[in-house]
This record gives structure tokens, sequence and C-alpha cells, in this order.
């Protein structure tokens, strides 16, 4: 009795699986990367300029916020922001405790530079008002760059996940492409296809 011919094996790893893999790394890594960075590009760009001295009511989420004032244009009219010089009160009407901090967040609006002077942590949401007094010029009141990647933590931990999603599939992907041209070659030349 003739057993009927035997279809060779399936090369594997399935190419479906490798540009799916592919796939969801490109979506993944595109996503996370926006995810992180639109948010952040928001809150520079639409951080509340205030005069002062003056005083500006916002609303404000959990977190570090920092007191930005302008460098690299320091002109007579314009004078540094001390701890000292900021006052925050809650919305209930408590004050919030307010500290020098050192120069090490920059942001660039226009063609204006500003750097951090003074910082406070907002533990509840709500509106609160700051005022700054002393100084002369101008602030922005910007929640802390470093709080706010540290909030999107999810998001950038996902950059590499996705990184890998596409390497792993890319690999899967010629490893396959290998095995079916082998295949393809052992069904052609009469040998028996590579395990």
């Amino acid at each position: 009795m003739d057993d009927p011919p035997q279809r060779p094996p399936r090369p594997r790893p399935r190419l479906g699986l490798a540009i799916g893999l592919i796939v969801l790394g490109i979506a993944l890594g595109i996503l996370s990367f926006v995810m992180v960075t639109l948010p952040l590009l928001r809150l520079v760009k639409e951080a509340p300029t205030l005069a002062t001295p003056g005083s500006v009511t916002l609303h404000l989420n959990k977190g570090l916020y920092k007191v930005f004032e302008p460098t690299g244009t320091v002109t007579n009219a314009v004078t540094p922001i001390h701890a000292a010089d900021v006052n925050v009160t809650a919305p209930g009407g408590g004050g919030i405790p307010v500290g020098d901090t050192d120069p090490n967040e920059n942001i660039t609006r226009g063609n204006r530079r500003y750097a951090s002077a003074a910082a406070f942590r907002v533990s509840t949401p709500g509106d609160y008002t700051v005022r700054i007094g002393g100084a002369h010029g101008q602030a922005l009141i910007v929640r802390s760059l470093a709080d706010a990647v540290r909030s999107r933590v999810g998001w950038v931990a996902a950059i590499p996940i996705g990184g890998l999603c596409f390497l792993i599939g890319l690999v899967l992907l010629i490893v396959g492409i290998v095995r079916r041209s082998r295949a393809k070659k052992a069904t052609f030349s009469g040998e028996p296809p590579p395990a």
C-alpha cells in the first residue's frame, strides 16, 4: 500500500507572527513617544506668564511646580526671583512652603530663556494663588519637567518594549524567510527539507 506523499512541514516561524510583532513594536513605540512628548510640549507652551510683582490663580494638579525666571537677557529692569519673594496659597487659604531651587531646569519660549528659581509641591489638586513680590520682570509657573516625566513613566517604559517587539519580529521574519528559502530549494532538489 502506497502512503500518500507527505507535505513538508510548514517552516517556522510564521510570517504573520513576525509581521504582527513588527507592527506592534512600531505602533507601541510611536504611541509611547507621542504620549510622553506631547504633554511635555503642552506643559511648556501653555505655561502662564506672570508679570512680577503680581499674582495669579491657577488650577494645579498634584506635583512639584517651579517658578521660572528669565535668564540670558538680564537688564536693569529684571531682578532675580527668590523663594522669599514667592507666596503660594492653597484652596483652603493655607500657605504652601516654597524653597529656592538650582537653575537646573531651563525652558526656551520664543527667543526668551527661563531657568528655575523657586519650587513648591502641590499635594491636592485645586485652585492655588501664586504671588510673586520683590522681583521685577516676569515669571513662568510650570510643573517641574522632571516631575512631569516621572508621571509618564509607564509610557517611557513602553518605548523600549516597543523596540524589543520590533527587533523580535524582525529576527523572526529573517529566520522565517531563510527557512522558507531553504525549504523551497530542498523541494526542488528532491532533498528532505531542513528541520
